[in-house]
């Protein structure tokens, strides 16, 4: 193939299961585990797809009205490195300002580096837990923090969205 084309496209619950492969190469343990089961669940699946082959996916939901939470980006490692993830990232930040998210939040482990470069890449910074509660309020903070499922070792990541009145 001497250049890449692909489409992304919504992915109705019926059909996320040709996901599994993607994620099973993209993620192992409690990740594994916890991106399967949220994959038939989660609002939102946005596929990745060369002809009808499926390449990569993105996992996301409103975790309060005025924001949004990027649960997984995965792609096929065969496919890494070809702008799939930065279109799927650029995808969900382009649904969620259309729904009036004037903030999206994502998660990576630490030692994620190519993770971090990629969100980094798109503006993203990261947030510390203090200054997430600040933000939205202990309460609020908490009920957000459930939603994204953010465990020990993850740094949380923001990026702050120009949403015209």
């Amino acid at each position: 193939m001497s250049s890449t084309t692909f489409k992304i496209l919504d992915v109705p619950k019926n059909e996320r299961f040709q996901f599994d492969q993607v994620l099973r190469e993209s993620f192992a343990g409690i990740y594994l585990w916890h991106a399967k089961r949220t994959l038939g669940g989660i609002e939102l699946v946005r596929g990745a797809y060369i002809e009808d082959e499926v390449v990569g996916l993105a996992m996301l939901r409103k975790i309060a009205p005025s924001a949004g939470y990027v649960y997984y980006i995965a792609v096929s490692p065969s496919y890494r490195r070809k702008g799939i993830g930065s279109a799927l990232l650029d995808d969900a930040i382009n649904y969620f300002s259309a729904n009036q998210a004037n903030s999206i939040y994502a998660s990576v482990e630490e030692d994620n580096a190519e993770s971090l470069s990629l969100f980094k890449s798109r503006g993203f910074r990261p947030l510390s837990r203090d200054e997430f509660a600040r933000k939205h309020g202990r309460l609020q903070s908490k009920v957000m923090l459930a939603k994204m499922m953010v465990v020990y070792g993850e740094i949380i990541l923001l990026k702050t969205l120009d949403v015209a009145s």
